[in-house]
């Protein structure tokens, strides 16, 4: 039991930290945006875009440790073969997770 509380200390903690990064992330886009720029030009479409063709690199590593962590969510949830749901999700995207039924939970 006292390895489940500290396991759920050490979530916790990534988990701040992950969201103090971001907004700390955001913080300094805000700042450094120009004056004639306000945040709703700063995140437009086109932007982002331009964005992800400038560092298409991390958005593939992105997409495949998204897709990654849906499906170890996947085998843990559902008892599904690790392997063949990770590949089902990076070929298909991890919505298609949601398609695969486990035929041992119906027996």
């Amino acid at each position: 039991m006292k390895s489940d509380k500290i396991d759920k200390i050490i979530s916790i903690l990534f988990l701040v930290l992950s969201a103090g990064v971001i907004i700390w992330w955001f913080m300094i886009a805000f700042s450094n945006a120009e004056t004639e720029q306000n945040v709703f030009t700063l995140f437009t479409l086109d932007n982002i875009v331009k964005w992800g063709q400038a560092n298409m690199d991390i958005v593939i590593i992105s997409y495949i440790f998204f897709c990654l962590q849906a499906a170890g969510i996947s085998e843990l949830k559902q008892q599904q073969d690790y392997l063949l749901v990770a590949i089902i999700s990076l070929i298909f995207t991890p919505l298609g997770l949601l398609f695969i039924k486990n035929d041992e939970n119906e027996k």
